[in-house]
């Protein structure tokens, strides 16, 4: 019987054994093979745990021919590890690995690797300066932001949030509209900012932190769906769906249409014509704004049009990381590249209005409208700008906003105080962009 029951249980281990994972069997059978770790570098193969971390690696457009150690065990970035070599440092130590910041080796030009090597890397446009560059960085508040997030180290979370397939979840709060009068000697009054709007996106990533993506693949409307929609479908209203964030020129000369060109020659700047949406808003597209010189870099051809060159030293698009948060006299203001005060003394209708003085006008708000916040400045100037709202024959259509003014053509609106002693006041409300669950 004693035999019998013998037998069974050798059976039953043998089973049990035979259908074990080889990775634990492995580990089982590795108990008490101690490693020596007196040596400085790592004598402990990290993959044999971490071989998804590995995989990703292998997989990645940067860092795939880096060791484990020049990132997470490496002296030369001021990182000390445990070994047994009969020092330590207090408190100062980790056991086997560390968690390094992105900024460690993105603040520099160069680097020593684990091995002693001395390679050169790609500094982080801004964020790798003191104090994370100048404050025209479009995203320099969420790299701070991140400091006080507790899912990676300092403001890691910002970087990967944007250079790989980590998952993330973010919440926009902005104004519903803002409204505002013209008063009739052109300047402004009765700001108001109405309401809040909620803008809330999941980025459904697979979670590799180690898959690093080209530089290319980043898409500006992966996060900003809204202004994408605002761009492509509008926000619906009566009598038209307004285009935030697609300003066009005011102009209904022969040569000069508003919806379809500009009296600078280059049709891409910045409304976008309905046949064109679904293809044109794109990231590149994002960069004439918002890093003119990276659009020029990419585009040189625009450059023969656009005069690139000069626009770009009137931005900080040089200095900045991704993105420049700019104002619409960043380019347009007194004095710019693109100042369209002397242009509006030739352009359109205004020729034939010889009581007009539009030009100072337009500069005198426009100067006003640059000293409000850049979150209102753009959505101001869209009171006029916006591309639903100066459609069709001059004259026609006018209503959306020139009922205050009681104007049945443009002339009364526009006439100049200077000139006239009167003009008209007229109330403007203009919707941010469009709001609403996003999951990608």
């Amino acid at each position: 019987m004693q035999l019998r029951y013998y037998l069974l249980v050798i059976v039953l281990v043998s089973i049990f054994l035979y259908t074990l994972p080889n990775s634990t069997y492995s580990v089982l059978l590795q108990t008490h093979n101690v490693k020596d770790i007196s040596s400085p570098s790592n004598d402990i193969p990290c993959t044999q745990c971490h071989s998804k971390i590995a995989a990703e690696l292998s997989n990645s457009t940067y860092h795939s021919g880096m060791t484990c150690e020049d990132c997470h065990r490496n002296p030369y970035l001021g990182q000390t590890v445990a070994y047994d070599n009969g020092t330590w440092v207090s408190g100062g130590e980790a056991h086997a690995a560390v968690k390094p910041r992105c900024l460690d080796c993105h603040s520099k030009t160069s680097i020593t690797l684990a091995n002693g090597t001395t390679v050169s890397v790609p500094k982080a446009n801004a964020f790798g300066d003191p104090n994370y560059g100048t404050d025209y960085s479009a995203h320099k508040k969420f790299v701070q932001d991140a400091l006080n997030f507790s899912l990676g180290v300092g403001e890691n979370e910002a970087c990967l949030a944007c250079h790989t397939d980590f998952k993330l979840n973010i919440e926009f709060r902005y104004f519903w509209n803002i409204s505002y009068t013209k008063s009739f000697d052109w300047s402004i009054t009765n700001f108001n900012v109405n309401g809040t709007r909620t803008y809330q996106i999941s980025l459904t990533g697979n979670g590799s932190k180690h898959i690093w993506k080209p530089l290319s693949s980043i898409d500006c409307t992966s996060c900003h769906k809204n202004i994408y929609d605002a761009l492509i479908n509008g926000t619906p209203g009566s009598p038209y769906t307004q285009y935030t964030h697609a300003p066009i020129e005011i102009d209904d000369s022969i040569s000069y249409n508003w919806e379809t060109n500009n009296y600078w020659g280059n049709l891409r700047y910045h409304y976008v014509p309905d046949a064109y949406r679904a293809t044109w808003v794109n990231s590149t597209y994002c960069y004439e704004c918002h890093n003119v010189a990276r659009y020029a870099a990419i585009n040189p051809s625009a450059a023969s049009t656009y005069g690139l060159s000069a626009v770009v030293s009137d931005t900080n698009s040089n200095f900045v990381h991704a993105a420049e948060r700019i104002k619409c006299v960043t380019c347009h203001g007194s004095g710019k590249t693109k100042d369209p005060s002397p242009v509006m003394r030739y352009s359109g209708y205004s020729a034939s209005y010889s009581a007009l003085n539009i030009s100072a006008d337009h500069r005198k708000i426009s100067d006003v409208i640059g000293l409000y916040a850049n979150t209102f400045n753009g959505d101001m100037c869209m009171g006029c700008h916006e591309a639903a709202d100066h459609t069709g024959t001059m004259g026609m259509g006018c209503g959306p906003c020139h009922n205050a003014g009681g104007g049945s053509s443009c002339g009364p609106c526009h006439r100049s105080y200077i000139n006239t002693g009167s003009g008209y006041s007229l109330s403007v409300v203009i919707e941010s962009e469009p709001s609403g669950a996003v999951v990608r």
